[in-house]
């Protein structure tokens, strides 16, 4: 996802930060103020030791603990669908935002290709610990949906590319049959850079 990050952020806040990874690497990359938000104390307490400030929260919940007008750059890698109302917390994230803040985002693409054969070949949707249909999904999103959820919210798209491809031969054959129709099941995520309008 550093690929996705605007040329040079100075203050990043990243929802959903785990125990600060990604942050702690743009922190090193850019020299960046870099701020966390985890609803996971325990994965906040680890954050903490990378990272300039941590709060831990709800994602819509803490906004108004965050200093207005603030930040350049809103990380949010794999939480979107993990919210109830993801377009309403893009509409009022923004008050922490900076004028002409970056976005940098990624989500699951629920039409990718091994999710597709599983539910139309196996006629299954069964929830699980983690991918696709991680139990703790709210929201599902195609590259379209989250095209018009994000041009919704005023967010102008610099950067749409998936990310983690499949290869298979089946995949390859189906999508050449296909006339390329499916070719955007070819990839697992969605990756996102955009301007807030």
């Amino acid at each position: 996802m550093l690929a996705f990050l605007p040329a040079k952020p100075t203050r990043t806040i990243e929802f959903g930060c785990s125990a600060g990874v990604f942050s702690a690497i743009v922190k090193e990359k850019f020299h960046t103020e870099t701020w966390g938000v985890d609803f996971n104390r325990e994965a906040a307490e680890e954050a903490g030791k990378r990272l300039d400030k941590v709060i831990v929260g709800d994602a819509m919940e803490v906004l108004n603990d965050l200093p207005e007008k603030y930040f350049d750059c809103l990380i949010c890698n794999d939480i979107l669908e993990h919210l109830p109302y993801p377009d309403l917390f893009l509409k009022k994230v923004r008050k922490i935002l900076a004028k002409d803040a970056h976005i940098t985002c990624s989500v699951p693409n629920v039409r990718s290709w091994g999710h597709f054969i599983h539910y139309f070949v196996g006629k299954d949707w069964k929830y699980e610990d983690f991918g696709i249909l991680d139990n703790t999904h709210l929201r599902f999103f195609t590259k379209k949906s989250l095209i018009r959820m994000l041009e919704n919210s005023e967010i102008e798209i610099e950067i749409i590319r998936g990310i983690t491809r499949t290869n298979t031969i089946l995949f390859n054959l189906a999508n050449i049959l296909s006339l390329g129709f499916i070719s955007d099941m070819r990839y697992l995520e969605y990756g996102v850079r955009g301007r807030f309008r």
